[in-house]
């Protein structure tokens, strides 16, 4: 596990990025809980596992091969809860700006929620 809930998080946002899905279930391994579930407005339902995210992320970067998810700041940080602010640019342009927030369990994080704020 990379350390605290922001620091988690960031990490875990990072796996947007990363074209190889061999390094992609590297992340996710050390990021996520056993018991992870995920959730944002683009996924048809909540998804629990690394599994789940995995699958995601992969259909993301098939259907947004040019797209690259930019952390925007420092996480904010409640005991186990961190939020933080991204952009989403596509072929060097802006997209969309979202938020997310993820939640710690022992083991790594245990839920993330994704939001767009605007698009």
């Amino acid at each position: 596990m990379a350390g605290g809930a922001g620091e988690t998080l960031v990490q875990l946002l990072s796996a947007w990025n990363e074209a190889d899905a061999d390094a992609r279930a590297a992340i996710l391994d050390e990021a996520l809980a056993a018991s992870f579930l995920y959730e944002d407005p683009h996924a048809p339902a909540p998804f629990r596992g690394a599994d789940g995210m995995a699958q995601y992320l992969s259909i993301f970067r098939q259907n947004l091969p040019d797209a690259v998810l930019l952390p925007l700041g420092s996480p904010e940080v409640t005991h186990g809860t961190a939020m933080v602010r991204a952009r989403l640019d596509r072929g060097g342009e802006p997209f969309a700006q979202l938020r997310y927030i993820g939640v710690m369990g022992e083991d790594g994080l245990a839920r993330v929620a994704g939001f767009v704020e605007s698009e």
